[in-house]
């Protein structure tokens, strides 16, 4: 896997497809894989660690179904594996016990922003949490 690989659990495809099409815009060169929920995110996790490598930065949705945000950063977190990956929260909550259940889990949260441009600005944060080469 490259160094510019994110993994992206996100059950919303209208957000996946705004955030390719940001990327392709500002000429952004990752590889997004997307998963619909916690469980996918642990599997490719599970699977990258044996032959491709891991990536460099996940980003959750807190809202999914199967297996939520919470839940599986809590995973993420506890896994000696996959611990040091830099991981952002980014969903549409904007409740003070998520934010404080991120928080205690040394994660960053970040609540979807309503305008294209503002997420345009929100999406080049969280890259930079990617750290390339």
């Amino acid at each position: 896997m490259t160094k510019n690989t994110i993994l992206w659990a996100e059950d919303d495809a209208d957000d996946l497809q705004m955030i390719r099409e940001i990327l392709q815009k500002n000429q952004q060169h990752f590889d997004i894989v997307e998963v619909r929920n916690g469980k996918e995110a642990l599997t490719f996790l599970e699977n990258s660690l044996v032959s491709v490598g891991l990536p460099c930065l996940i980003i959750l949705d807190i809202n999914m179904p199967v297996m939520d945000g919470k839940e599986t950063l809590a995973i993420i977190k506890k896994t000696e594996s996959y611990k040091s990956i830099p991981v952002v929260v980014f969903t549409t909550s904007e409740s003070e016990l998520d934010k404080k259940f991120c928080k205690k889990l040394n994660t960053e949260m970040f609540t979807k922003p309503p305008s294209y441009s503002n997420l345009e600005s929100t999406l080049v944060k969280l890259l930079k949490f990617c750290n390339p080469d």
